[in-house]
């Protein structure tokens, strides 16, 4: 890696703010054995790169009864984001969790009422990035998420 690209990633790293937020501890049992929704994603994605994605909602994040248009408050989506090897997962590169913390009136406000954050491990501090939502996540077609994970 060339000394630029080592100092932009050190960079990017030291951008994000800690944030106070309570880590969902159950969200491996979301779509498993507790109400809601795991999909699994492989391949390109903005701001996730060549991974392999295990995607989990929660129960009101997953609950189309719920929906008019878009994920209503309170919903949380977490990511984990590995390494893709020989088409599954590799090392955990980090979580991405998403948090519906405003009205879904927000639209390109506001970060669309979503708090983004990241952490390399569970239970760990968590940093929250501008940058997941203006690189990324505003171009989604579903008020800042994708309907994917509420089918």
């Amino acid at each position: 890696m060339t000394r630029i690209a080592c100092l932009a990633l050190v960079l990017l790293a030291g951008c994000g703010e800690v944030v106070d937020v309570t880590f969902p501890d159950d969200y491996q049992t979301w779509g498993v054995t507790a109400p809601g929704k795991r999909v699994i994603v492989t391949g390109n994605a903005p701001g996730h790169s060549n991974s392999y994605r295990v995607i989990y909602a929660d129960a009101t994040a997953s609950d189309p009864a719920e929906h008019v248009i878009g994920y209503p408050e309170g919903s949380t989506i977490v990511k984990e984001i590995y390494d893709l090897v020989d088409g599954g997962p590799g090392e955990l590169k980090y979580l991405a969790l998403m948090r519906r913390i405003g009205p879904v009136t927000k639209a390109l406000e506001d970060e669309g009422g979503w708090l983004f954050t990241e952490t390399d491990r569970a239970g760990e501090p968590e940093k929250t990035f501008d940058f997941c939502w203006s690189r990324c996540h505003v171009a989604a077609p579903y008020n800042g998420a994708w309907y994917d994970y509420r089918k």
